[in-house]
């Protein structure tokens, strides 16, 4: 770890097309800090960076990005404050990015640089040129803190077409030119996220396809998935397999723009570890609350989380974290729920498995399993959200329409996905 100043530049690019500084990005030792732009923390009309950044009232709001010591803009254990960590890829990709880098897979201040062009949302970060000097926000925070930054460190550029995606799945991001996905952008942000099977589980990509076309067989928003030949994907490393999922970025538009968004662990202060969050009772609840006060599509949202919600408990994907319910911000300042995205049949691999792996989704598995109509309606009286008997008809309506259409989509689906959605569609769990 270094023992000087090295710092980045923070970003925002807008809905207008602008691309708007509002802050930066420093470290010194263990001491990461966040340090906003005084005209940010000033504008009252500010784009949204995140809801993990907003007050109760404007005043609060300021109170937060101006903060001395709050662990949302500074911490002093090697890490990001939780937003910027929460950006930063897991398992193989984060070892493939930290090998490109050649940093250590903790540099979280190196990893973030080397991605900074290709960062989920608009968020872009970058170095400052040496002969700009030391900014006066970073500068003084600092200094107030007796470290000494006279002598900064030259920060190197961003990995060429390195990307930051969040998971542990293999995936790359990539654009399009006409029928081929490659992986060398060229420095365009991507517009595709390349999801690779694994000698695991080999079946993934037609697995996932199966769950992203049972949600749209209920009318369910969802990212835009497609099965693409091995020989359609130029990626940089050998894959043994013949074919790879291709999603559609919903965070990015035409010819590169990008579209704000963020993970609900990050608008809720969830850090990568705690993704899971506090369990169902808690975690639902509360998203349900977030979409229903802060939306600007509440009655569309929570509407769509709930069938979200009995999707997943019909379908077995028990790896809905955190991290796999985002907002998107459209306007770059009122959140609204994104299209659905990575909904996998986890179910379907624990008969394939010993008793002892999966362990934590086998366990949530067993608390969807037995979530009932009754169980529902206590977590949307908890949210406290409007119209509850409405919504739990909906959910019942939902349930329907699955034992009425899902058939004909299992029809083609892996024969192990097939037969554990037609336990839960028969039964299985108590939804059903």
């Amino acid at each position: 770890m270094t023992d000087t100043l090295r710092y980045l530049r923070l970003r925002l690019h807008l809905p207008s097309g602008e691309r708007r500084g509002i802050g930066y990005l420093s470290q010194f030792g263990d001491i990461h800090r966040v340090s906003f732009d005084e005209s940010y923390i000033e504008d009252a009309t500010r784009p949204t960076l995140s809801l993990a950044y907003r007050g109760a009232t404007e005043s609060d709001t300021r109170l937060i990005l101006s903060s001395v010591r709050d662990v949302r803009v500074v911490r002093s254990d090697g890490r990001w404050p939780t937003w910027f960590s929460n950006l930063l890829p897991e398992g193989h990709n984060r070892e493939r990015l930290a090998r490109d880098r050649g940093c250590e897979p903790e540099d979280e201040f190196e990893l973030l640089a080397a991605a900074g062009r290709d960062l989920a949302g608009a968020v872009e970060v970058e170095p400052v040129a040496p002969d700009e000097g030391i900014p006066e926000a970073v500068r003084s925070w600092h200094a107030a803190m007796g470290i000494d930054v006279s002598h900064p460190e030259v920060v190197a550029a961003p990995v060429e077409d390195a990307a930051s995606l969040a998971g542990v799945v293999t995936k790359f991001s990539a654009v399009k030119d006409g029928r081929r996905y490659t992986v060398k952008r060229q420095g365009k942000p991507g517009a595709y996220i390349l999801k690779l099977p694994s000698t695991r589980h080999p079946d993934l990509v037609e697995n996932e396809l199966t769950g992203y076309r049972l949600a749209a067989a209920l009318g369910l928003d969802c990212a835009e998935a497609t099965r693409v030949p091995r020989a359609e994907a130029e990626l940089p490393e050998h894959v043994a397999f013949p074919h790879v999922l291709a999603v559609k970025r919903f965070d990015r538009g035409p010819s590169g723009k990008r579209i704000h968004m963020e993970e609900m662990a990050q608008a809720m202060g969830y850090a990568p570890r705690e993704k899971y969050g506090r369990g169902l009772s808690s975690d639902f609840p509360a998203m349900l609350r977030l979409l229903d006060r802060l939306s600007g599509d509440p009655t569309r949202d929570v509407r769509e989380a709930l069938q979200r919600l009995v999707a997943f408990v019909l379908m077995g994907n028990t790896d809905a974290h955190t991290k796999n319910w985002a907002l998107v911000y459209p306007d770059g300042t009122t959140p609204v729920l994104s299209p659905l995205y990575d909904p996998v049949c986890v179910s379907a691999w624990f008969e394939e498995l010993a008793p002892h792996e999966y362990a934590l989704n086998r366990k949530i598995d067993a608390t969807l399993s037995a979530l009932d109509m009754d169980g529902l309606r206590a977590l949307l009286a908890s949210a406290g959200v409007p119209r509850v008997p409405r919504l739990v008809q909906i959910a019942k309506d939902t349930v329907k329409e699955a034992k009425a259409r899902w058939p004909g989509v299992l029809a083609d689906a892996p024969d192990n996905v097939r037969r554990s959605v037609e336990r839960r569609l028969a039964g299985a769990v108590a939804l059903a």
